[in-house]
């Protein structure tokens, strides 16, 4: 399956748009961009929007787990916004859904409106 990332402003943070499986095939292609986020060092927060991701292994989780810690490292938060109910379950599953902030499907809009 084909991967696609793409990034927006939204008020104060940037959010990236991953499109497809999050494996050992993409990880990569994700953790690329958000380090190219990172660098840009003009925003406090990160969100990384998974309600498109449509498959989620360990080599995507142990990224995302780095990208959190570098944004950290940076003072700066890394958000995961509205994952589907099987990136859901494979956070909450590996217990690594407490580790991130965790805006659910709607929270995002209700903040900004």
């Amino acid at each position: 399956m084909s991967f696609d990332c793409t990034i927006e402003r939204t008020g104060d943070s940037l959010v990236v748009f991953p499109e497809g499986d999050l494996d050992i095939n993409n990880a990569a292609v994700l953790r690329q961009v958000l380090q190219q986020v990172l660098d840009r060092r003009d925003c406090a927060h990160v969100e990384v929007d998974m309600s498109a991701v449509t498959f989620l292994d360990s080599s995507g989780l142990g990224m995302l787990v780095a990208a959190r810690r570098a944004a950290e490292a940076q003072g700066a938060t890394l958000r995961l916004r509205a994952p589907g109910p099987m990136v859901r379950m494979v956070l909450e599953v590996t217990n690594l859904y407490q580790q991130f902030v965790v805006e659910e499907p709607g929270e995002a809009a209700a903040r900004t409106s």
